[in-house]
């Protein structure tokens, strides 16, 4: 059996879980120890047994100073991108050696997860690169694969590509073009998110949905779609679904059961047996 879920996604934080009998792996750990732990305890998942975690980028509510402590208070061994790594060192400084680090620049395994890493256009003065990823796992004889991507200004066609046949998809539908450029927000800040370094808003994460199930053949293939990083301010989750839905139904997309992911609530699990 393999089992995916989300524990919180926004900008006030992003940890979500995948585990099978072999492995637990977090993926991201952007909120407090205390939430992680009890969420966790929830899907009856000790910390101490969780095998490892992994990074996408080094933005706080990716990896905060709270979820680091997590991650060193129970010896999880983290992987991050060799750049990642670099930059986490000059955030927590001393920190970091206390934790046992793997470094990245290709596909690599975690017990019989398969992981692949691909870069994703998600940077600003502080990071260098974002990285989004896939799952792999076999069940009863046959591969089963999740798509997390919750950080990009644009989908191209190689970020498609990847993930392309999965059967579960995160992706971020991180705003609403109008609330974003009718908020208080800085001119500067509202140029980066509406860069192709920024977000997704809701309609391009729609049509990135759509290219990348157009471009998927396997049975089953985004069976399961999470609209992930919506904002607070400028977004709300029900627009996020309706615009998607309606994207989707306007290209005769019916087979998707599509979530929106929560800031500060779990979302349900998803078991594939």
């Amino acid at each position: 059996m393999l089992n995916f879920c989300i524990l919180a996604s926004g900008s006030s934080g992003n940890c979500s879980v995948l585990w099978n009998d072999k492995a637990a792996v977090l993926i991201d750990c952007g909120c407090s120890a205390k939430y992680i732990a009890e969420n966790l305890s929830a899907l009856n998942i000790a910390a101490e047994n969780l095998t490892a975690a992994v990074i996408t980028h080094s933005h706080i509510d990716h990896l905060s100073a709270s979820g680091l402590n997590f991650l060193l208070k129970n010896e999880i061994p983290v992987y991050l991108h060799d750049d990642t790594l670099d930059e986490v060192y000059q955030k927590y400084g001393a920190k970091v050696d206390g934790c046992q680090t793997v470094s990245f620049n290709e596909p690599f395994k975690i017990k019989d997860i398969s992981i692949i890493p691909f870069d994703v256009y998600h940077r600003d003065g502080k990071i260098k690169r974002t990285i989004g990823f896939t799952f792999s796992s076999t069940v009863n004889g046959r591969k089963y694969k999740i798509g997390y991507l919750t950080d990009t200004g644009k989908v191209c066609k190689n970020i498609a590509n990847s993930l392309a046949d999965s059967n579960i998809l995160v992706i971020e539908s991180n705003y609403d073009r109008e609330m974003l450029d009718t908020s208080y927000r800085p001119y500067e800040n509202k140029r980066w998110v509406l860069s192709e370094w920024g977000h997704l808003d809701n309609e391009d994460a729609a049509r990135a949905i759509a290219e990348i199930k157009m471009r998927s053949s396997v049975r089953d293939s985004l069976k399961y779609v999470f609209l992930a990083h919506i904002s607070r301010h400028h977004n709300h989750p029900e627009l996020a679904l309706r615009v998607t839905k309606e994207m989707l139904y306007s290209q005769n997309i019916t087979d998707i059961n599509l979530f929106a992911a929560k800031r500060n609530q779990r979302c349900r699990t998803i078991r594939i047996s």
